[in-house]
């Protein structure tokens, strides 16, 4: 069985396209279709089927594929083994949520890339199921998140820290007059949230829900700077995690309402694929996450 041929499987699996792999891969596109067909000989079994101009795995593809990670984890082990150094990774590609990348990633590729000039840090910012989706077909390295605790068969958790999750306010919102307030005090409050499938916006509706506090949706979007300018014009409130509002909280941008009945807290994580070989490169920047922001190593 041909390392070749296994690596175009993944390929065509990954990019749901002969061409694309090709492409991905520098072979033409008859190449790809060689491979595929020499592994499925081998395996006396079609590994794909399309419907339409879409390719999907069969039963036996997506038996066969946890074996062809392993099979190539196996192979990047080996290569590590006998070149576990700095100058064998070229990239290191990080998946993460928007508003983790605009508070922590600026200074930590700043300090990467002042120790390891020649490592290319390659970005891709999107939701929880995408960069899911893109861990599993080994398209990043590490999945940075933010949610409830995840535990995953698939995933090898490294780091995790708690984080508080704040109603935020104009400095001039006045509360009612009160200093201290009650979640039903926020009954007809206006609000602007992220997306629906983000979790400490959901975890608050159902909290707002549970104690029947009815309020209004002045809008949803998915960029935390656009809801931290709103909340400053005083035109709504909103909910957002501590870490991304930390500095705009104490330059008296916005102010954290004391809610005496509202204790939310969620969990920054990362997670590298449990087939994937912790390279040098990803072991350094995991080290320097944690001198840099607090992390704990996961349990």
């Amino acid at each position: 069985m041909e390392i070749r041929n296994i690596i175009s499987f993944l390929k065509v699996n990954e990019l749901s396209s002969f061409s694309k792999a090709a492409d991905a891969l520098g072979y033409t596109q008859s190449n790809i279709s060689s491979h595929i067909s020499q592994l499925e000989k081998e395996l006396c079994h079609p590994l794909f089927e399309r419907f339409g101009k879409t390719i999907y795995l069969t039963e036996y593809g997506k038996t066969f594929l946890p074996h062809a990670y392993e099979i190539m984890h196996s192979v990047e082990q080996a290569k590590q083994s006998v070149c576990d150094d700095m100058t064998a990774i070229k990239e290191l590609r990080i998946g993460i949520l928007e508003s983790l990348c605009t508070t922590y990633m600026p200074q930590v590729v700043a300090d990467f890339h002042k120790m390891f000039p020649a490592i290319n840090i390659i970005i891709k910012i999107g939701t929880f199921h995408d960069l899911s989706q893109m861990l599993n077909n080994n398209q990043i390295d590490f999945l940075w998140t933010f949610d409830r605790r995840i535990d995953s068969e698939m995933w090898t958790k490294v780091l995790e820290q708690e984080e508080e999750i704040c109603v935020i306010a104009s400095p001039r919102y006045t509360a009612h007059g009160k200093e201290h307030i009650g979640i039903r005090s926020l009954a007809d409050a206006t609000f602007i949230f992220t997306e629906q499938n983000c979790s400490y916006r959901n975890a608050f509706e159902q909290l707002l829900l549970s104690n029947d506090v009815q309020y209004n949706l002045f809008m949803e979007i998915g960029n935390t700077e656009i809801i931290k300018k709103f909340v400053n014009a005083g035109l709504c409130l909103s909910v957002l995690p501590y870490f991304s509002i930390k500095q705009d909280v104490e330059n008296n941008h916005l102010k954290i309402l004391q809610i005496s009945d509202v204790s939310l807290h969620m969990y920054s994580q990362i997670f590298y694929h449990k087939n994937k070989f912790l390279t040098p490169v990803m072991r350094e920047f995991l080290e320097l996450l944690k001198k840099n922001n607090a992390f704990i190593s996961a349990k």
